[in-house]
């Protein structure tokens, strides 16, 4: 049997066939159609002499287009990066508020939520909008014919109720849609529509989710670490919780890709893009950055901060500044030096979301381009480590969120469950561990959250 799995990344669109495993990519267009054109002509080359039985897709959150009544799209695809709606976010905190927009959809307050982006479009271009599509949508709509937007889509455009799984009214009229200018709510784990030719096709979420739980992640106590230009660190949770505490430190809220579990998610925008920045001011290349990585010890004693533009979460901090121009005396010393922080700022991320959460960590896995430095990956394994060895694993497997669509398809379509990803779980010397454990307490934590020089 064959499985088609579809991952609409911001950069790239992967399409992955299971278990050939054959990895198609194109760079992702900036318009439905292009979007919709580029997929099909991957599944069409990617697919050709196979059998489907299912296919899955996932992709980015807080992206999509409005389409008018002929479905034609009205803009060019509006990405999470684009934030076109500053003033209008500013006119959300005002009319609902950052604590009761939390309250009821688990996301914080930003200029990246489609809900702003619906205020920002006019009066007019909402007037003329027959529905709104997000990035996944638009290839199950090219696939089938059908419109629908996974719930861990929906629960990202800002006006999404999540204890009642429904559009919440006050926030769809700051937006300025209606609920029936919205694709239907595909609940998780379920056949969403199917091809002409019949062949099942499931909606299965958000991307950093869907690859969360294709790399084994899938009970609380265990922490996903989804690398790439950014980091997203996803902790799932039994119940879905929307404690105040969780936004004050940057974290966001909602239902997990099983829609089972909740889950909490915080992001640090500078991770693999940050160290490729720095890697060209300092005119190095990542042959040299694994050398200088590959002699593993204590921390570094310099300590920074590694956020160029300011910290995300946990204890969010927009002045916090880290300068990708700075002149190193010592090039190796200052790559090590940041290269450390990150691995120490995506422990106090999962630290801090597991202890609001009330979850003992208990182990790790790490996902996406990144991997592939081993000397990074140790970093992060004794950062993570102590107190209590907590197990730190690595998947190579570069096409996560596609192949995890693909297993969902399969694991919706028979009713067995899908296997997990295969991963490397890292050695770690306890006391080498405990070492680590130290600084992060009384050196890192202590410089990154106190005051930062002028």
């Amino acid at each position: 049997m064959s499985w088609l799995g579809i991952d609409i990344g911001t950069t790239n669109t992967k399409v992955c066939l299971i278990p050939d495993g054959r990895t198609m990519t194109a760079r992702t267009p900036d318009s439905a159609g292009g979007l919709q054109a580029a997929t099909l002509r991957l599944i069409d080359e990617i697919a050709q002499d196979h059998t489907l039985e299912g296919v899955g897709i996932t992709g980015m959150a807080e992206t999509g287009v409005p389409l008018d009544h002929d479905l034609q799209p009205l803009t060019p695809l509006i990405t999470w990066r684009d934030q076109p709606g500053v003033e209008q976010a500013a006119e959300l905190a005002a009319e609902i508020g950052p604590q009761e927009l939390f309250a009821r959809t688990g996301l914080r307050l930003s200029a990246k939520l489609p809900a702003v982006t619906w205020r920002w479009l006019g009066e007019d271009l909402r007037a003329r909008t027959r529905t709104w599509a997000g990035a996944p949508d638009l290839v199950l709509a090219a696939l089938t014919g059908a419109y629908a937007t996974h719930l861990t889509h929906a629960q990202r455009l800002g006006v999404l109720d999540l204890r009642k799984r429904s559009w919440d009214p006050d926030l769809l009229k700051f937006g300025g849609l209606r609920a029936d200018q919205l694709p239907r709510i595909a609940e998780p784990m379920t056949v969403t529509a199917r091809t002409p030719a019949g062949i099942p096709v499931v909606l299965c979420g958000h991307d950093h989710l869907v690859a969360s739980w294709a790399a084994g992640v899938r009970a609380p106590g265990q922490v996903a670490d989804s690398l790439g230009t950014s980091e997203a660190v996803v902790t799932p949770s039994s119940a879905l919780v929307l404690d105040d505490v969780l936004r004050q430190q940057g974290i966001s809220s909602g239902w997990y890709a099983d829609g089972r579990h909740g889950c909490a998610i915080s992001g640090n925008g500078a991770a693999g893009g940050l160290i490729e920045q720095r890697l060209a001011y300092l005119d190095r290349d990542y042959n040299w950055l694994a050398d200088i990585l590959a002699q593993i010890g204590p921390p570094s004693a310099e300590v920074v901060a590694p956020y160029p533009a300011g910290r995300q979460a946990p204890a969010p901090d927009p002045a916090t500044r880290y300068d990708v121009r700075a002149d190193a005396e010592d090039p190796a010393m200052a790559m090590r030096a940041l290269v450390d922080a990150l691995a120490l700022h995506a422990r106090w991320m999962a630290e801090e979301q597991t202890s609001l959460l009330g979850i003992e960590w208990r182990s790790t896995v790490a996902f996406g381009g990144p991997v592939r430095l081993a000397g990074w990956m140790a970093r992060k394994a004794l950062a993570s480590a102590s107190p209590t060895l907590r197990e730190f694993s690595v998947v190579a497997e570069d096409a996560t969120g596609a192949v995890g669509a693909g297993l969902m398809a399969s694991e919706v379509v028979t009713g067995e469950p899908a296997a997990v990803l295969e991963s490397s779980s890292l050695p770690v010397n306890p006391v080498l561990a405990d070492h680590w454990d130290s600084h992060f307490w009384h050196r890192f934590h202590r410089v990154v959250s106190g005051p930062q020089p002028t």
